[in-house]
C-alpha cells in the first residue's frame, strides 16, 4: 500500500491560509478566484484529512478554532517564506549574470577582464562557474557559456570568439638559460609539460622530428594554468598550452613563445546562449561587451578585437 503523503494538498492549504486571514469564505473565494462552495469544499477536505475542525461557522463569518489558529500561524509564516524566496529568485534572474566556462579560460582570460564589464554594468552581479562539467543553459542553469567546439550545440546560439590553438611556451629563465631555440628539437633540452599527443602533432606541423619525443610528458596536470605555473617555477621546462590564455605573461616577458607555429585543433572558443533570452538586459549587455568592447579582448590595451570575433554561427 502506498504511503499517504505527509502534507495535505497544497491548494487546500492555500485556501485555508487565505480564509484564516480574511475570516470569511466569500471573500476568500473572491481573493482566489473561486466560488464559496469550492472554498468550503477545500476546507472540509483539509478538516477530514486532519481529523478536527479548523473553523467555527458563524452566521456572517468564520472563526478559527484553537487548533486552527495554531495551524494558521505556521502556514502563514510558510507562505511568506515562499513568497520571499520566489521574489529573491526573480530578482536574481534580473540582476545576477551566471557564466559557465572551463577553469583555465576563467582564471586566465575571463577573471582578469570581468571587472571592466562590471564597471560598465554596476547593477549586475556576476557568478562564474568554472567546473569542467557542461551545464544545461536551456534549462537556466547558466545565462552564458564559453565552450570549445565546432560551434554547434542544439538549441543554443553560438558566437565565435577565437580559435583553439596550442604552442610551446617557456619561462624567461628557461629561455635565457637553455636557448636559443632555433629548431623544435632544441626544446628537447627542456622537460616537456602537457599532453604528449599535442607535442607530437606540433612537432609535425613545425617540421620537427616527433620520433625524438619521449613516450610521455614529464608532467601533465589538470589545467594549463597549473602546467605553466610548474614550468615557471622549475625554470627548465616547456609547456604545450594555449597562448591566448597567457597573453599577459607573454606581453610582460615572463613567458616566451620561441616559435610562431601554433597547432590548430580545428575548434574554437564560442560564447553560447539561449536565443529566446538574448533580449534580456543582462545577457544583451554581456554579449555586446564581449563582441564589441576592445578591452574585453585586449585587457586594457586599445586594440581592435579579433577580426572573426562575433561571427554568428547560428541557432541549432
Amino acid at each position: 500500500m502506498a504511503e499517504q503523503p505527509r502534507l495535505p494538498p497544497i491548494n487546500a492549504i492555500r485556501v485555508f491560509e487565505t480564509a484564516a486571514r480574511l475570516g470569511n469564505f466569500t471573500r476568500t473565494g473572491e481573493s482566489l478566484g473561486m466560488t464559496q462552495a469550492a472554498v468550503s469544499y477545500q476546507i472540509k477536505l483539509l478538516e477530514d484529512r486532519l481529523g478536527f475542525a479548523l473553523f467555527e461557522r458563524k452566521a456572517r463569518h468564520v472563526e478559527l478554532t484553537a487548533r486552527g489558529a495554531r495551524l494558521a500561524t505556521g502556514t502563514s509564516d510558510a507562505f511568506r517564506l515562499l513568497e520571499r524566496t520566489f521574489r529573491d529568485v526573480r530578482e536574481d534572474r534580473d540582476t545576477v549574470l551566471s557564466i559557465t566556462a572551463l577553469p583555465t579560460f576563467c582564471s586566465n582570460w575571463l577573471v582578469p577582464r570581468i571587472g571592466a564589464f562590471q564597471l560598465d554594468n554596476p547593477q549586475l552581479a556576476v557568478r562564474i562557474d568554472s567546473r569542467a562539467d557542461m551545464v544545461d543553459i536551456k534549462a537556466g542553469e547558466a545565462d552564458i557559456g564559453i565552450r570549445i567546439g565546432k560551434g554547434h550545440w542544439p538549441g543554443l546560439e553560438a558566437r565565435r570568439l577565437f580559435g583553439d590553438t596550442t604552442a610551446p611556451l617557456v619561462s624567461r629563465a628557461a629561455h635565457d638559460r637553455f636557448g636559443p631555440f632555433d629548431r623544435p628539437e632544441d626544446l628537447l633540452k627542456l622537460r616537456l609539460f602537457g599532453p604528449i599527443g599535442w607535442w607530437n602533432d606540433w612537432f609535425k606541423q613545425a617540421d620537427g622530428d616527433p620520433a625524438r619525443l619521449p613516450d610521455r610528458p614529464a608532467l601533465e596536470l589538470e589545467t594549463q594554468t597549473m602546467e605553466v605555473s610548474a614550468a615557471i617555477a622549475s625554470g627548465d621546462a616547456a609547456a604545450m598550452v594555449s597562448p591566448v590564455y597567457f597573453a599577459e605573461q607573454l606581453a610582460a616577458g615572463s613567458l616566451v613563445a620561441p616559435f610562431r607555429v601554433e597547432l590548430d585543433h580545428g575548434k574554437a572558443h564560442y560564447m553560447v546562449f539561449d536565443p529566446a533570452r538574448s533580449k534580456e538586459p543582462k545577457i544583451k549587455a554581456f554579449i555586446a561587451w564581449m563582441l564589441f568592447q576592445p578591452m574585453a579582448f585586449c585587457l586594457n590595451r586599445q586594440e581592435p578585437a579579433f577580426p572573426e570575433a562575433g561571427q554568428a554561427v547560428g541557432k541549432n
